[in-house]
């Protein structure tokens, strides 16, 4: 790797998991119970402290508020829900850095393979998510 192709990390780069939901305008808020649609997004912070971290993580939640008509022109409400993970990168950033980590704990080797998706999935999935974005610019 080029090292212009490097972050070097002071131990200040963070990823934060800032939740987002979206529903019906006219949804029963008062219904705890009620189904939405709900996206955890992954954002790179930098930041000095966790402190920081976390303020600039909600200042980025806070731009996921907005109002809009679906294609079946329901008024819908996007919402910022708040922090899901706020986690310090520990590596400098670079291809093949590890950024996070899970600890599934103690399982059975049978439940650890179901994690596993075979490489035409990911691909898949990816040229989706991919397609969509362009569709939505």
């Amino acid at each position: 790797m080029n090292s212009k192709e490097k972050i070097i990390n002071n131990c200040n780069w963070f990823i934060a998991e800032i939740i987002e939901r979206t529903e019906s305008a006219d949804s029963d808020k008062s219904n705890s119970n009620r189904r939405c649609k709900v996206w955890g997004n992954y954002h790179l912070i930098k930041a000095s402290s966790v402190e920081e971290a976390y303020e600039k993580a909600e200042k980025l939640g806070n731009d996921y508020n907005y109002s809009f008509k679906n294609k079946s022109g329901v008024e819908m409400e996007n919402t910022f829900v708040g922090i899901g993970d706020l986690l310090p990168l520990y590596e400098d950033l670079e291809d093949g850095a590890e950024i996070l980590w899970t600890d599934y704990g103690l399982i059975s080797a049978k439940r650890a393979d179901r994690f596993i998706k075979p490489k035409n999935e990911w691909i898949e999935a990816v040229n989706k998510v991919r397609k969509n974005r362009k569709r939505a610019e």
